[in-house]
């Protein structure tokens, strides 16, 4: 008969999960982990749900005394706290799954299924894979259960250096997903190096990549490492990689296929050890049926695909990142703005956020800048959140639109062209073009930025 151990002080939960479970199952209850530790030497279970609530059944600390124990116990955790931290640490220190209380008695079950079929499927094999590891990690806000199923796969793939491909639309945070994989794996040590494929024309991105011999073009005074050689036992994310060229796909792939590359200009044969994460707003597979990307170079990238959602998808994360953005707004503002009324709540929950979190941010620190007391005024929203402004609302062109749009950001950042470049979600050679091309200049009115 197949064995279950629940550590859980809540004996109700225990009660409901056995009636659920029905005959065919022995379930043992404790509601400490010395309890549970001292079940799981005489009664040997075949699985472990742990209540790693902070407080209660020693949390992820019980969790590392259970392991210790038995190296090889499948165990399900169920955390109380919806931070990232915690459901990816549990899942790096081996957990099987990992819920979210409320616990779905739907979803519990079908996770103790996979867990059994596990067990059968490790029965036939000698080796079994132990993703065990504890690293600190960086923050990304999200209490919904995509978010979360994210945070678990952040957790697996920081583990091994298989490429990944992320994917979603601009302003989501796929740069910080890679960043998270990076910091929680064993090279966290290592460099972690970004470039944007979209922000360079192709004979400077081939440089940056694979670096180039001293007079290889005009300009090339002198050698110069590339990311995959600087970076070589760390992580090279390659941001907008639906913009590379084919050319480079190629390099590209013959770096993934055989680890090694030779400079621009040189002959050398280098040998790299990194792991590429890449990221895309666009549909790459769609993308590459068209013609647009190498199928090849498609299917060695996505070893893991991540697929972000847009903020619009996961509205419940955005009270959690109101708080964490006004916060970190009023740290680098020296600001103490700690109020959100219900009603600009509210707008910006209706709001569909077509700039996802970058947006969102981008909104959060204009009204923490100009607000004068503790409150978010909806004053300083962006007028498309707002239902009010739609009577003050007059039709205009694109172009003209893009151009208040770009004057504004740039009064807002003091003319600070590279922060402006990622508030807008486009690159510094795309801005100075717009620049140029609506002759926006630094006398850019101040009070029509903020009005």
């Amino acid at each position: 008969m197949k064995k279950i151990l629940v550590i859980d002080r809540d004996s109700g939960f225990s009660e409901s999960l056995r009636a659920r479970l029905g005959k065919g199952i022995d379930l043992l209850a404790a509601e400490s982990v010395r309890e549970g530790l001292s079940l799981l030497e005489n009664d040997s279970p075949d699985l472990v749900i742990l209540d790693i609530t902070p407080g209660c059944s020693g949390g992820l600390k019980g969790f590392e005394e259970i392991r210790a124990r038995d190296e090889q116990i499948n165990i399900i955790v169920v955390a109380g706290s919806e931070e990232m931290e915690v459901t990816i640490n549990a899942i790096k220190k081996g957990a099987f799954d990992c819920l979210i209380k409320p616990v779905d008695l739907d979803e519990l079950e079908l996770s103790i299924k996979k867990v059994f079929k596990t067990i059968e499927l490790h029965a036939k094999l000698k080796d079994v894979v132990d993703i065990s590891r504890e690293h600190k990690t960086d923050t990304i806000i999200g209490k919904s259960r995509i978010m979360e199923e994210i945070f678990k796969t952040i957790g697996i793939a920081s583990q091994s250096k298989v490429t990944i491909l992320i994917q979603g639309e601009s302003g989501t945070g796929k740069e910080l997903i890679a960043r998270a994989i990076h910091y929680n794996g064993p090279e966290r040590d290592k460099p972690f190096m970004a470039i944007n494929c979209s922000a360079l024309v192709e004979t400077l991105l081939e440089s940056e990549l694979f670096g180039h011999e001293k007079g290889a073009f005009t300009g090339a005074l002198f050698k110069k490492e590339g990311k995959f050689e600087a970076a070589s036992g760390g992580t090279v994310f390659l941001d907008e990689i639906g913009e590379m060229s084919q050319a480079l796909q190629v390099k590209l792939l013959r770096v993934l296929q055989e680890r090694s590359f030779e400079r621009v200009g040189g002959s050398e044969t280098i040998k790299t050890d990194v792991r590429v994460i890449a990221a895309t707003n666009k549909d790459l597979k769609e993308f590459t049926a068209k013609g647009g990307f190498r199928e090849d170079l498609y299917y060695r990238l996505k070893v893991i695909t991540i697929d972000v959602p847009p903020l619009r998808e996961r509205k419940s994360d955005i009270p959690a990142l109101v708080t964490y953005l006004m916060d970190k707004a009023n740290r680098e503002l020296h600001k103490k703005v700690r109020k959100v009324p219900d009603n600009i709540m509210e707008l910006m929950m209706d709001y569909q956020w077509p700039g996802n979190v970058r947006e969102l941010e981008n909104v959060i620190t204009r009204g923490v800048l100009l607000a004068k007391g503790d409150v978010l005024l909806d004053v300083f929203l962006q007028p498309e959140a707002n239902p009010e402004t739609k009577a003050e609302w007059h039709p205009s062109t694109m172009p003209d639109v893009e151009r208040e749009h770009i004057e504004k950001t740039l009064c807002y950042t003091n003319w600070n062209k590279s922060r402006a470049s990622y508030l807008l979600g486009m690159s510094l050679p795309r801005l100075e073009r717009k620049i140029k091309k609506y002759n926006i200049g630094p006398d850019a009115r101040l009070l029509k930025s903020i009005n």
